[in-house]
This record gives C-alpha cells, structure tokens and sequence, in this order.
C-alpha cells in the first residue's frame, strides 16, 4: 500500500481536536562571520533584485501550478513562484521590504504577512486593500520587517479555498544577534482534502462536518509533500533550530519529537528571553514556534503529529504520525554551544481596559451556519476602538464545542500563564482564554477565528487602534 493510501485510509476527516543546499552541516569548532542562513526544508527563496544591502525586493506570482504531492498524481493547483509551498522571503531586522505582487489567477486575491507589525495598508486585509484583480493584476507591497522571528504568507480573499489550493509561504526574518546554528529548517505543516473518488481536490464548503469542524485534511502535508516527506540528513552532536509553522485550514498540530532532545526557543513575536522544554507542542492553525534541536546520537530522530484515527478494531484511538525524519549518523561532531543574547527586559505594562470576545454559532433558516463574535457575523463595523499604546485584556470566551484558533493581525498579545508573546491563541471548546494585548501599532486589524471555514461563515471582525 502507497504512503498516500495509506495515510487516506487513517487518518480521521472531522475528528476536529486534535534550500536547496545539502544535508549534513559542517565542524561546529570553525565559526564562520555572520551571513543569512542557507534554509532547509522549502524547495526555494525569493531571489533579492536589490542590491541595497538594507532592502530586500522580490516579485511574487500566484499562478496555476501543476503538482505533485509526492503521491505519484498530479494535480491542478496554485502556487506562488511556480511551488507550492511558495518560495521562502528572508530579510533582516529593519530591512525595507519590496514586493512586486502579480496575480495570474482567475480569482481576485491579496496577500497577508501573517504575524508582521506592519502598516495596515500593507496587510492584505480586503477592507483596506483593493483586492489584486484576477489575469494579470499588480500590487506592490513596501513596508519594514521590525521583529525577528519565523511569520507566513497567504491570501486573504476566500482563503480557505486559495489557501488549501495552494497558495501559502513562509517567511524568516533574522537577527544578527541570534546564535550559528549546525543548520536551520523551515517545516510547514499541513493537510489537504482529497476525494477518493476522482483523486482530486474535494469541495468547499460541501459537507456539514467541514462547516462545523473546519476543512480536515485526509492526506497530511509537509513543505508540501506527503508526510513525511523525504528524509533528512545530519551528524551526531550537531543542534539545529527548526522553524515550524502550521498552514492547514483547520487541524491543530499536537507535536512530538523522538531520537533527539528539543527546547522551545522562540513564539509567534520571535525568541525567548528564557526557553523552555517539553515533550508535546499543541500548534494551532496560524501559529509557530521555533525549536532548539540537538542530535544527542545516531539513528533516526521524527517529529510526529499525533492525530486521532481508527485502529483495527475499528475504534477511534490517537496515532503518532511521522511528519518529518532526519537520519543521524556519520563521525559526531563536538556539540556547537548555543549562547543567546540576553534580552532587554520589557517595560512594563500596565492595564488600560478589559473587553470580552465571546464566540458562538448559529443555523440560519436562510443562510445555514453562521460563525460570529459577540453575536454578530460578518461584522463590518470595528469591535472595539483603542488608543496606540494601549495595553488591554481581551476575554476570549467560547460558547460552543468546536475550538478557535484566535487570531489578530497587527499586533502581539501575551497568553496569560505563557511565556513569549503571540498574534494566534487557540480556544478549546466551551473554553476561556485571558490575553493582555499590546496596541502598539495603529491602524485598522482583523480579528478572527484562524480556522479558515469559520471565518469565511462569518467569524471575522476588526478592531481600531488610533
């Protein structure tokens, strides 16, 4: 049975919780000077077309793409630059960053840099912006990367059919400050819906459990490849930083590593003033975390999704799935120290306001399930009106089973009992989650559930920074 049978035949569709350059790294005892890192994991990088060394400018296409999963069949999809996932864009902190959008779809689309504090009017948000017309339309976005840290890129005009089709990226920013690694791997996680049927993309939005759940993938995904994809190859003793991103449409990531240890360095707003250890990573839709990985000896070391599928009884029980396979063998190297730089200490805060989002769902006799915040869908007037400045606690409260991945563009937020700061927070069902939201940065924000169907049911709203 293939890998792609395989996976079709287990995994559990609507079970809702849940560089190119070669391997191997070289002698940790030689340090080279500081140059951007060679990543490893996505097929390419947007080629910089400046030769300003303070600004990074690329063009970026949306295109129909021919694409094979690693299935052996390939199908009709999208994808940026000719891939899918599309080419990473790696810059600096503070470069200026300039990219010549060209839409050659049949949909109008923008794009979205998921996680940069930007302008507003560089964001993508299809309230703000003109969406790029479809067959040739243009838009140029200019704006400065002011945080380190491992952020994306998508579409924000009926995302989740333009997202699962194929057009997602990500994206690095670096900080010279940041320690030499052995290598760095970017690992975009996802999962794609096929239907058995016609081994093609299904449909959206055309089953009651996608409206409800969320689009839950039969065929999981890695830097677009059947998971777990091809393996990789490293020397005992070298340590790594990994950069994972979940891009699905709905699935949660719950995340495992075997063969090596793991501490978790860096959040959505980028690292850690002190990182921290564990054995499982819950990642919802949107999120990132960036991990320090240290190959400890020979053998095979997995990352692992741990999803819930049927065993042979029949019954419904949790599997670990391998997502992605470094082989370590070869001489060991002695074990490169990781020294971070010690972070300024944050001013602090203190609290200006408290707010409540609450969010529900509703069956419309007209218009089906409808997704809302604070009793509205489609809210087209902001939520709430702050200050610059501001800092404000946000109640999160879900009045239904079905989690929500909670995402607000624009500004960072602290998850009350976490350490580091995020722009994505996932609220289990029937769940309250606190989170003390920085305002800083002004401009008109969407709000919204992550989980792509949701919002395009309805759970999407703004709010203003003044």
């Amino acid at each position: 049975m293939s890998r792609y049978a395989l996976l079709l035949s287990f995994l559990c569709l609507g079970c809702g919780e849940a560089a190119t350059t070669p391997d191997g790294g070289g002698d940790a005892a030689s340090e080279p000077a500081w140059s951007t890192p060679a990543l490893r994991g996505p097929e390419a990088a947007l080629e910089d077309e400046n030769p300003d060394p303070d600004v990074v400018e690329v063009h970026l296409r949306a295109e129909l793409i021919e694409v094979d999963l690693g299935d052996g069949t390939t199908r009709e999809m999208l994808g940026y630059n000719g891939l899918f996932p599309g080419p990473v864009l790696q810059a600096e902190v503070g470069d200026e960053v300039i990219v010549h959008f060209e839409n050659h779809t049949w949909d109008e689309t923008t794009v979205h840099w998921h996680g940069l504090r930007i302008s507003d009017q560089m964001d993508g948000s299809p309230r703000i912006q003109e969406p790029v017309a479809a067959d040739g339309g243009t838009f140029t976005y200019r704006f400065v990367v002011p945080e380190a840290g491992t952020f994306w890129y998508h579409p924000h005009v009926r995302t989740n059919e333009q997202l699962e089709m194929g057009l997602v990226g990500t994206l690095v920013v670096h900080d010279r400050q940041d320690p030499v690694f052995d290598a760095e791997r970017v690992i975009a996680l996802d999962d794609i819906l096929i239907d058995p049927s016609t081994d093609e993309i299904a449909p959206f939005l055309a089953f009651h459990p996608e409206l409800v759940h969320g689009r839950s993938g039969n065929v999981l995904l890695t830097n677009g490849r059947v998971s777990p994809g091809p393996d990789h190859e490293a020397r005992p003793g070298q340590v790594e930083r990994w950069r994972i991103v979940n891009t699905a449409n709905a699935r949660t990531m719950s995340l495992s590593l075997t063969g090596a240890s793991m501490r978790v360095v860096g959040t959505d707003a980028g690292r850690l003033a002190e990182p921290f250890e564990t054995t499982r990573l819950e990642l919802p839709v949107g999120q990132r975390y960036d991990l320090e990985v240290r190959y400890d000896g020979p053998g095979l070391v997995a990352l692992q999704s741990h999803v819930l599928g049927r065993d042979g009884a029949g019954d419904i029980v949790e599997m670990a799935v391998p997502v992605y396979v470094v082989d370590v063998g070869g001489d060991a190297v002695e074990p490169r120290e990781i020294v971070w730089p010690e972070l300024p200490a944050p001013e602090p805060r203190t609290i200006d306001r408290e707010v409540e989002m609450s969010f529900d769902a509703i069956d419309d006799p007209e218009l089906g399930i409808l997704w809302r915040i604070n009793g509205e869908a489609h809210r087209t007037e902001p939520l709430f009106t702050f200050g610059r400045g501001e800092t404000v606690r946000m109640t999160l409260r879900n009045l239904n089973g079905q989690e929500h991945p909670f995402h607000l563009h624009g500004q960072f937020f602290e998850v009350v009992g976490r350490p580091g700061l995020y722009d994505t927070v996932l609220v289990g069902g029937s769940a309250t989650v606190e989170i003390i939201a920085h305002l800083d940065n002004p401009g008109r924000w969407m709000a919204h559930c992550h989980i792509l169907e949701h919002a395009e049911l309805g759970m999407m709203s703004e709010i203003v920074v003044e």
